[in-house]
């Protein structure tokens, strides 16, 4: 089963394209356009991220369990610093990840990571493509934005002395 959305015989598929292409298969498109804003930039760089760990062994295209692990500790490290960190429990169910859970920020769990990797893994190959790793970015994403959230309301208390 084909993870991701690209074919191998497409013409847009990742072993048909050069790295740095001179011409791009859209106008506008490619590194030099990608870092016009800071969202390209920062889209571009998660891309460049992901490539630079999957070609770090095995198949090049994705991600196993410890390419990920080295990718979120040197990326992601507070992160990665929080699930070890104790914290209340509350719902938060061991062994079972998926949308409907709280992010694990605050509660000691090492474990996190492979069953992050395993919900990831929609077709069971023991492999991260690229879009399962949209899964994981979304995770991570969010649990950044609730700590964004958090941080806000924090500000918003101690200036107008509600705590």
């Amino acid at each position: 089963m084909m993870c991701c959305s690209l074919l191998p015989e497409s013409p847009l598929s990742p072993a048909a394209l050069p790295l740095w292409p001179q011409t791009v298969p859209y106008p506008g498109w490619g590194p030099a356009a990608m870092t016009d804003t800071p969202v390209e930039e920062s889209l571009f760089q998660i891309i460049h991220c992901y490539h630079q760990y999957a070609a770090r062994e095995g198949n090049a295209e994705t991600l196993s369990l410890e390419e990920l692990k080295a990718l979120l500790m040197d990326n992601v490290p507070r992160f990665m610093e929080s699930l070890l960190v104790e914290g209340p429990e509350v719902g938060y169910v061991p062994g079972q990840v998926d949308d409907s859970l709280p992010t694990p920020q605050g509660r000691k769990e090492p474990y996190y990571i492979a069953e992050l990797f395993r919900a990831a893994d929609k077709n069971k190959d023991n492999q991260i493509c690229f879009d399962e790793f949209l899964y994981i970015l979304g995770k991570l994403v969010k649990d950044y934005h609730l700590q964004y959230h958090r941080q806000l309301c924090a500000h918003y208390s101690a200036q107008h002395n509600l705590y």
